[in-house]
């Protein structure tokens, strides 16, 4: 009789097969840019199915309003980067979206309290997934791919640093009510993980003629490593608040061992627009 493989060796598992590929995409802008919106695409839908499940809506039409972000990010990042627009104003690109979307919704759904769910939660999706991670793309443009792919993979290493900490030390729980299980040592030990892996990535990449970021100091690294490690936190708390309030466990089952995609990318979400942020002041 096979044996049962447990949590963490699945978690392992999936990511050793997921993480190569991801990095990967960001050798090239436009398979960045496949990422990016793939990503926004998976996330968006899973946060509308179990947002819109009391309501009466079908999954066609949680689909149609979970693909209007991934196209709004789409086209964002074309007309940003387009030479045939002098159009430089993104937010506009999402002002069409939320107008695009609320008109799909209005002729498709015929139930009143049911368009208002699926319009309301479809523009929070817009800001809450689409919005946030466009400024990968940002980072990306501004700062280099290694930039953008730190980013990512900072967060990669804070939850796991964070997880193997927290099921080691965690006695002082953070959040009770959202997300019972994370501890202030879980955080501590990610903070300290994030902070070697920075320093780490951006040693070998440079051995390696890889890295193409600006220079950063130790004191800067510790500041990104913070940031990385105070909004990773957050963003995991954030996206468990509205599971507890939807009464679900996982987001989806997309990735095994690490359920659906919004459950992996909550602490990316908040990290990327703060992790710009902190690289416009700091360098």
């Amino acid at each position: 009789m096979m044996k049962k493989l447990s949590e963490t060796t699945i978690r392992i598992v999936t990511a050793a097969v997921i993480a190569p590929f991801v990095i990967l995409c960001f050798v090239n802008y436009f398979s960045f840019i496949g990422l990016v919106s793939s990503v926004v695409l998976f996330a968006s839908y899973e946060y509308l199915k179990f947002s819109l499940k009391s309501t009466n809506h079908d999954v066609v039409r949680v689909v149609i309003s979970g693909i209007i972000p991934a196209i709004i990010v789409v086209y964002g990042i074309l007309l940003y980067r387009s030479s045939f627009m002098s159009f430089q104003r993104p937010e506009l690109i999402f002002a069409v979206g939320v107008i695009s979307l609320s008109s799909i919704v209005i002729m498709t759904v015929s139930d009143v309290k049911g368009a208002k769910e699926i319009i309301v939660n479809s523009v929070f999706s817009l800001v809450y997934v689409g919005f946030n991670l466009a400024f990968f793309y940002h980072i990306y443009l501004r700062f280099g791919s290694s930039m953008a792919l730190l980013a990512l993979t900072s967060v990669w290493l804070f939850d796991t640093g964070a997880y193997f900490s927290g099921k080691r030390f965690g006695k002082i729980r953070i959040s009770p009510s959202y997300s019972p299980k994370k501890s202030l040592e879980g955080v501590i030990g990610g903070y300290i993980t994030t902070i070697l892996f920075i320093i780490a990535f951006i040693y070998i990449s440079g051995l390696l003629g890889l890295y193409n970021g600006p220079e950063l100091g130790l004191f800067q690294i510790a500041i990104l490593a913070m940031v990385v490690s105070i909004f990773g936190t957050i963003g995991d708390i954030v996206e468990s608040s509205f599971k507890r309030y939807h009464g679900v466990k996982d987001s989806g089952n997309l990735l095994p061992g690490h359920g659906g995609m919004l459950d992996r990318i909550d602490g990316v979400l908040f990290v990327t627009p703060m992790f710009y942020i902190f690289l416009t002041l700091l360098t």
